[in-house]
């Protein structure tokens, strides 16, 4: 099967047009509910040490404790991972990316950003929570940041 693609900058970003012939209605409709299917990780509850699932877009941020990783919440909720940050590496096309070297930060929920101390940004979420991106990240953020502006 062949798969040819046009892009068009005047076209909505949360829309995708797709003309195929109706025998592969099938498979159109798999892929359909793949891509309209929400990603959740599972975590831990601290309070209760249970298995929760949680939706992608309600996290803001993935801080790392040693040998587990803090799931923070857009309302402030912490929850747990049993994984490593460097592990999550592939959370990147969902949009979240590492900021330091020990944070992963959710780039949805980033109110604003300015220039901070010693060439540092420093990124303010719709929480009024501060991250500080450093040097060597702050370049792919900012990239990242102005493409999604456009």
């Amino acid at each position: 099967m062949n798969i040819n693609f046009t892009w068009v900058k005047e076209k909505a970003l949360n829309e995708i047009d797709i003309f195929a012939n109706p025998e592969n209605k099938p498979r159109l409709l798999h892929l359909e509910k793949h891509l309209n299917q929400e990603q959740e990780i599972l975590v831990i509850d601290p309070k209760n040490n249970r298995s929760v699932k949680l939706p992608l877009h309600q996290i803001e941020s993935f801080e790392t404790m040693g040998h587990l990783v803090k799931v923070n919440l857009l309302n402030q909720q912490n929850y747990l991972m049993q994984k490593r940050l460097k592990e999550l590496i592939n959370l990147e096309k969902e949009n979240f990316y590492r900021i330091n070297n020990s944070q992963i930060l959710n780039l949805s929920s980033i109110q604003s950003f300015q220039l901070g101390e010693h060439a540092r940004l420093e990124v303010q979420t719709k929480t009024d929570t501060t991250y500080v991106v450093s040097r060597h990240y702050a370049k792919n953020i900012k990239e990242r940041l102005s493409c999604s502006n456009n």
